[in-house]
């Protein structure tokens, strides 16, 4: 069953939310290859939430590393993340 990560990011001002928001619209599909879905969703001037939907949750757990290494390169421009984890219950694209 596929399997997904949500981040919900409170960043430190407007402008890390910028940076890194262009920063992970350039490079996180590359980062994240075996993503089914990647989606990143402005929410306000100084918040985010980050989807990431995964074949299976071993192809979840293969990503760990690298959202490690993000987390801890940009970790300045935010000020905190709630990160939630589980099943797809339904996923539909049109």
């Amino acid at each position: 069953m596929t399997y997904a990560r949500i981040n919900t990011i409170t960043f430190a001002s407007e402008a890390a939310a910028d940076e890194l928001q262009a920063n992970y619209a350039s490079t996180a599909p590359a980062g994240f290859p075996e993503a089914l879905l990647l989606v990143s969703v402005r929410t306000g001037p100084l918040t985010a939430s980050l989807t990431s939907i995964y074949e299976d949750k071993a192809a979840f757990d293969r990503s760990a590393e690298e959202r490690t290494k993000r987390m801890a390169a940009n970790g300045h421009l935010m000020d905190g993340v709630i990160v939630e984890e589980g099943e797809v219950t339904l996923f539909h694209v049109k």
